[in-house]
């Protein structure tokens, strides 16, 4: 994963990711390259390799190696075989997670996750504890039901717009929104580990959720009380940035320089 990296520099070395599109020609209309090489590219190659490795030395029967008077080698066996794969792997598990990240992208291509901050510009003339509460409730609801990334990826272009709307710092809402991404205590479906645990049929859901219903209540209350006490005086979010507005960029530069 390290040496597949993108150039953020242009003095900066470069990936085997951006040489691999340099190399193709992956270019997009303004020139830029399109890196097709994700993260993904790597657990398929290492997973590949596990089909291949065998357990034991491979020389064995060859001419470097042959076996004693009276022996013979065992066709060796490889680090994953197929049967293994196929009843090992938790197929519900990484459903759940997929079909997260499938809602969370199709929710921010069309265009749903900047209807859904516009519908909350009714809370522009309420307190912005009423307005953390709000956004803290709704992304724990929302975890329940998604992994945490997908939760995070589909409410902060929301928050974002949201904060634009109400004329709210951005980032006021996006640490809250952030922090209680994490608040996933009743579904298996919440993260990994939810439907790890989940997956071992020692719990009911119902069990889950009479836990977690206390633990998310508790726990949203805590989030409020930290962003809006000395997170929200330290970090001065008490007034609205001038960048908060992507259409006020040149004002916003001008007045800081």
């Amino acid at each position: 994963w390290y040496q597949r990296r993108v150039r953020v520099r242009p003095d900066a070395f470069p990936g085997w990711a951006e040489r691999h599109a340099e190399l193709f020609g992956h270019y997009n209309e303004s020139g830029e390259l399109r890196i097709f090489l994700k993260d993904t590219w790597v657990v398929i190659a290492m997973v590949f390799l596990l089909f291949i490795i065998p357990t034991g030395n491979p020389l064995r029967g060859s001419c470097q190696l042959h076996p004693k008077e009276g022996e013979s080698f065992e066709r060796l066996e490889r680090l994953l075989d197929q049967d293994t794969f196929m009843t090992k792997t938790p197929w519900d598990v990484l459903f759940i997670l997929g079909g997260g990240y499938a809602m969370a992208a199709g929710c921010k291509d069309s265009g749903l996750s900047l209807w859904i901050g516009e519908q909350f510009s009714f809370l522009q003339n309420s307190h912005h504890v009423i307005i953390a509460l709000v956004v803290a409730v709704l992304m724990a609801v929302l975890t329940e039901f998604a992994s945490n990334t997908a939760s995070t990826t589909l409410l902060l272009p929301v928050l974002i717009s949201l904060s634009q709307a109400i004329k709210v710092h951005p980032l006021y809402l996006m640490m809250t929104g952030t922090i209680s991404a994490s608040l996933a205590f009743c579904l298996p479906s919440a993260t990994g580990p939810n439907a790890l645990v989940f997956a071992f049929k020692e719990l009911r859901v119902m069990d889950m959720i009479k836990t977690g219903i206390v633990m998310n209540f508790l726990s949203v209350l805590i989030t409020i009380l930290a962003t809006s006490t000395w997170i929200y005086s330290s970090l001065h979010l008490d007034e609205y940035p001038c960048w908060a507005d992507l259409t006020d960029n040149i004002t916003c530069n001008s007045t800081l320089t």
